[in-house]
Formats: C-alpha cells, sequence, structure tokens
C-alpha cells in the first residue's frame, strides 16, 4: 500500500484497523470531498468504507455530511441544485453549476440569491436582479435591480440540520423601513412573471415544501415545533427509496501531484460581516498560508513570513502560518484564490517564529 496525501501508510492501516473492531462507527465528512473531478468516485468510496462497516445496521452508527455552505443539506433536499429537483429526484433537463456560471462568457438574465459572480460574468448577462446584504462596486455597476436581503435575525422557516432533522426559524427582529422578507420579493416576482404561487405568508412556503418534497410529505410547523422532526423517523421516509450500491471494484488513487497546491480555507472571521461593520473589522486577517513543517523548510520560511505565492500565472502576498496538521504537498491559503497549479514561494521580507 503506497503512501497518500493524507498520510504515510502505516497511518492508515492503523486507522482502518481501529475502525474495523470498533463497536459503533459515525463517518463526519465534508461536501467538498464530493466536490472536483474525482467527487463520484470519493462518495462511492466513502459508501464502500461504510458497507464494510456495516453501518447500516447499527443504530448508533452513521454517515454524517459537514456541508460546505449554511443549510446546505435542506437546499438540495427541496431542489435547489442544478442537478436535483425537490425531493432528490433528477433534476429536469440541463442545469450549471456556480462555477459554469462564474466561467461562462455569456448569460441570460442572472438571479443572485445573497450571492456573487465575478465582475466579468456580471458583465455578460443579459440581466442581473440580486438580493444583497450590502452595495458593492460589481454590482452597483452591473445590477439592473438590488433588493436588501435579510441578516438572520430576519428570517423565518426552516433550517436541515445536517443529521436531517427539520428545525424552525423564527424571524427575532423586524424588517426596517419599507424592507420586505426574501421570500415576499421572489413570490412577487413569480407573480408579474406568470408563474404565480399564491403565497400570503411564510407558513404557505413551508406547506408547498412539504407538498413538493415527498418524504417531507404530513411535516407541519406545530409538529416540528421547538424540538424539530427527522423525515428518517417518519413514514414518509419510505418513499425515498434506498439506490443499491455498487459493486463494481474501486478506482485506485492517483498518484499525488507534483509541487505544493494551494486549498482555500474560508476563515471563521472573514465574512462580509467584518468587511463591512466598522466594529467587526478589526477581526478581519488578510491572506493567510498555513504550511506543512516540512515545506516551510524546503521554502526556507517561517511563522510570520510574508511571502509571495505563485500559481498559474497569478500570484497573492501572504503571511505564513507553519501548522503540524498540515500535510505535506497542501498549502491551505485563507483570504485569497489562487489556480489549480504548482505553487510557487518567494520573497520572504518579515522573520517570525514556527508554530507547534
Amino acid at each position: 500500500m503506497a503512501s497518500t496525501p493524507a498520510g504515510p501508510a502505516d497511518a492508515v492501516r492503523a486507522a482502518a484497523d481501529v475502525l474495523r473492531y470498533a463497536r459503533d462507527v459515525v463517518v463526519i465528512w465534508g461536501e467538498r470531498l464530493a466536490a472536483g473531478g474525482r467527487g463520484g468516485e470519493a462518495v462511492e468510496t466513502l459508501l464502500a468504507l461504510a458497507g464494510a462497516l456495516g453501518v447500516e445496521g447499527k443504530d448508533e452508527s452513521g454517515l454524517i455530511e459537514v456541508p460546505a455552505g449554511t443549510n446546505g443539506r435542506g437546499l438540495r433536499e427541496v431542489g435547489c441544485s442544478p442537478t436535483l429537483g425537490p425531493g432528490l429526484a433528477d433534476a429536469h433537463g440541463e442545469g450549471m453549476t456556480a462555477a459554469e456560471i462564474a466561467e461562462a462568457d455569456q448569460l441570460g438574465a442572472v438571479l443572485l440569491f445573497e450571492a456573487t459572480l465575478p465582475e466579468a460574468a456580471l458583465a455578460g448577462a443579459s440581466a442581473v436582479i440580486a438580493f444583497s446584504h450590502f452595495h458593492g462596486e460589481s454590482l452597483d455597476v452591473h445590477a439592473d435591480v438590488v433588493f436588501p436581503a435579510a441578516v438572520y435575525a430576519e428570517k423565518e422557516g426552516t433550517v436541515t440540520h445536517p443529521d436531517g432533522r427539520l428545525q424552525r426559524v423564527r424571524q427575532a427582529v423586524g424588517h426596517p423601513d419599507q424592507a420586505r422578507a426574501g421570500w415576499w420579493v421572489l413570490a412577487e416576482l413569480c407573480d408579474r412573471t406568470g408563474a404565480g404561487l399564491d403565497i400570503l405568508g411564510a407558513p404557505m412556503v413551508t406547506e408547498l415544501l412539504t407538498e413538493a418534497v415527498p418524504f417531507y410529505a404530513g411535516i407541519t410547523l406545530d409538529e416540528i415545533g421547538g424540538q424539530g422532526v427527522r423525515w428518517q423517523e417518519r413514514d414518509a421516509a419510505s418513499t425515498l427509496a434506498p439506490d443499491e450500491p455498487s459493486t463494481a471494484q474501486l478506482a485506485g488513487p492517483p498518484a499525488a501531484p507534483e509541487g505544493l497546491r494551494a486549498v482555500a480555507a474560508p476563515s471563521f472571521w472573514g465574512g462580509y460581516e467584518t468587511e463591512h461593520a466598522p466594529s467587526l473589522r478589526f477581526l478581519a486577517t488578510g491572506p493567510r498560508a498555513e504550511l506543512s513543517v516540512e515545506d516551510a523548510r524546503t521554502a526556507g520560511v517561517q511563522s510570520g513570513d510574508e511571502v509571495r505565492l505563485a500559481a498559474g500565472g497569478e500570484s497573492v502576498i501572504a503571511v505564513v502560518a507553519v501548522r503540524t496538521g498540515v500535510p505535506a504537498g497542501s498549502l491551505f491559503l485563507t483570504g485569497a484564490t489562487l489556480p489549480d497549479a504548482p505553487v510557487e514561494i518567494a520573497t520572504a521580507v518579515v522573520a517570525g517564529a514556527v508554530d507547534a
């Protein structure tokens, strides 16, 4: 068994032995595992591991996915995905992923709901309607209409926990001035474009969702209440027939890419709140590059050094943080992005100390 990007072969064998003799196993995995060119193979491998451990037959075992974004599981289950319809059914027709939309030269009308696109994509759209928390230069230039987006405390509806539990979200503060809830504006737009749903209140939105998603059938806001409800434990869950696991031989892992590769690592302090709120701006940090001890030694840098990272014709200035938990060959980049290409490190100008 050859070494893998995740660690030496001995470490992988040791982990396998722990799992093999464990009574109950809960595997927590990130949604980004399923992304990329080999995402499907990664998920097949994960399912094969669950099958080998007999996870399905153990009450206290299972797989829990950590979504890449807020309410990621709930959005997929109701059909907010380019490849899925309500109830995890296959979508009708072909859609575009966010990455494909961002890279497209020409687009039709684009509706951005608390989302962004590169300025080039906005410039190529025939019309742009946006729901945004703040004004931005790109939207000010390219958006035809910008609606104010509600913050968390202004929203009402449901959110789905990674374990499948539907929970209520109750509005805590009123909308300022004449601002309307996002669902109300969307419903009004549907009415004016001939796709009206006759929605009069947020509870009606929840009711329509439970009608559209077969395994949500019969769920009411009263049933969700204060403790939530797991749809997997209701009779309607039987409407979602499980797929038969693949019996094909798993593909072998590819060789680890040569050179240092940058991986986007979102920061808790890097959101739009810290960018726009003067009282929180001190929390914002610039680009930060976390390196393994091995790669830091090879590059001749230490924690605190300011370096230039270059990849695929692009570059960024970042501050180095050396971490023992970062695998060799990977660079965790926060506050900036680089193309998927070997990263070169140069121009260390400030000396620091190595962190444990």
